[in-house]
């Protein structure tokens, strides 16, 4: 993967992270917690945790490279 590539999946995990947590919290507010909101929440914290996982990835290959 390009670095291009890999800023644009952090960028596209973090969007829909930001829209399910909406989802999530429109739904809660709506309705309670039902299996769709428990369900939005899961999506949400699983997209976090992986453009949280890519930007570390990332952060440690570019400080791997300034040091070359």
């Amino acid at each position: 993967m390009t670095e291009k590539q890999i800023k644009f999946q952090i960028g596209f995990k973090y969007v829909f992270f930001l829209l399910f947590l909406y989802f999530t919290i429109d739904s809660v507010g709506s309705s309670g917690w039902s299996l769709f909101s428990i369900l939005f929440a899961l999506i949400a914290t699983r997209d976090f945790v992986q453009g949280t996982r890519l930007a570390e990835v990332y952060y440690r290959i570019k400080k791997h490279q300034k040091k070359n």
